[in-house]
């Protein structure tokens, strides 16, 4: 158990690295199409389509950072109303078992995308149009391994560090 919950540490990290790039060459690329359209008058005719790629990806990624993480906007109506601590830890584990089936929705769509993308390609770099999904069901498989985690292991997101909060936070991980 250990191997795969580090395992998955290393995905996430890498998951954000990747993002973190992804962000910068989206930025680079708007930035260069839109000095060469007003200031060259000529347009970088694929950097709209890889623009859109990247910003598909980079959400997706986040998500499942964000599920990870626990960061996403939460609604705590039911602990306000009622404090019961086992309704608390109910109204819990019904939410990981929502995101769990929510993971499951994006692998499975996120699969039929892809195979309908198969036969279509983008129109101005000519690749696949199922590379603009690749990480739907990516993101889907993260998010049903994060609620799961949270399930079983009792813990809220935010009380947990792990090896994202090591490296972009500096705070220690005391489950490797």
């Amino acid at each position: 158990m250990r191997f795969i919950k580090l395992l998955f540490d290393w995905v996430f990290l890498a998951l954000a690295w990747f993002a973190l790039l992804l962000l910068v060459c989206m930025t680079a690329l708007i930035f260069a199409d839109v000095f060469c359209r007003y200031l060259l008058h000529f347009s970088i005719a694929w950097a709209d389509e890889i623009t859109l790629i990247f910003l598909v990806w980079y959400v997706f990624i986040a998500l499942a950072i964000g599920v990870r993480k626990g960061v996403h906007t939460s609604i705590d109506l039911i602990k306000i109303l009622v404090p019961n601590k086992y309704l608390d830890w109910t109204a819990t584990r019904l939410v990981d078992l929502l995101t769990i089936l929510f993971g499951g929705l994006l692998v499975y769509f996120g699969k039929e995308l892809i195979e309908i993308g198969t036969y279509s390609t983008l129109a101005s770099i000519d690749l696949p149009s199922y590379w603009e999904y690749i990480f739907i069901p990516i993101s889907g498989v993260l998010v049903m391994y994060s609620a799961l985690v949270r399930m079983f292991q009792g813990k809220s997101a935010e009380h947990q560090v792990d090896l994202l909060d090591t490296i972009f936070m500096n705070k220690a991980d005391h489950n490797v």
